[in-house]
């Protein structure tokens, strides 16, 4: 009789676990379904570049040639005899995410934990790379930026340029009146879920007319 009961005991503690799987696997299904919806609202678009330096001179309050300095200049001349202009640079991306938030639920902000990118200048790829801490959106809110901080060696890209050629060319890339029309950047943002981290399936080209 004790083993009869033990028995029953036994089958209805296995019908709560199973019952417990079924209602827990069926809960990560719909949050999975529902940052798949969040991620794919999310929309992104080029906003500026910011902070731009080259061997440590600041660009981004130029304007014209007149602008450098006696000192800048000797900066920057020796610099381009060694063929090396290092520059720095923010990359700020805006982000359009509808996605409802509530201060008291965590589970609707989004964390970008990964960003994958590749910066493409007149067409021509010019550096890859990733962001290097996640990223928290807020959600419900109209924009948010994302700063991507870039750093490569722009002699690389002048192609042979003078002097003022050169520094006309990196004021209309980061000075005080730049554009980023001649910018594009392919990004494939990846969120974290409770189920683990999901990717978009393709790169998203990001440029500055308009969000993507």
């Amino acid at each position: 009789m004790s083993i009869l009961k033990s028995k029953k005991t036994n089958l209805k503690l296995m019908k709560k676990i199973i019952l417990f799987i079924a209602i827990t696997t069926l809960i990560l299904g719909c949050t999975a379904q529902r940052s798949i919806e969040y991620l794919a609202k999310m929309k992104y678009k080029i906003h500026s570049i910011t902070d731009f330096e080259i061997q440590g001179v600041r660009i981004d309050g130029k304007s014209q040639l007149g602008d450098f300095s006696p000192s800048d200049m000797l900066t920057l001349v020796p610099a381009l005899g060694r063929e090396k202009l290092y520059a720095s640079f923010t990359l700020n991306i805006l982000v359009q995410n509808p996605n409802p938030t509530d201060s008291k639920n965590d589970e609707l902000d989004i964390e970008i934990t990964s960003l994958p990118w590749e910066l493409f200048l007149n067409d021509n790829k010019i550096l890859a790379g990733n962001i290097s801490e996640p990223i928290h959106l807020k959600g419900d809110i109209n924009e948010e930026k994302i700063p991507i901080k870039i750093a490569l060696n722009v002699f690389e890209l002048l192609d042979k340029k003078g002097v003022n050629e050169f520094l006309n060319t990196v004021l209309k890339f980061g000075g005080k009146n730049s554009t980023t029309s001649n910018i594009t950047l392919f990004a494939q943002p990846k969120i974290s879920t409770i189920i683990g981290n999901i990717r978009v399936p393709q790169p998203i080209k990001i440029v500055d007319y308009e969000f993507r």
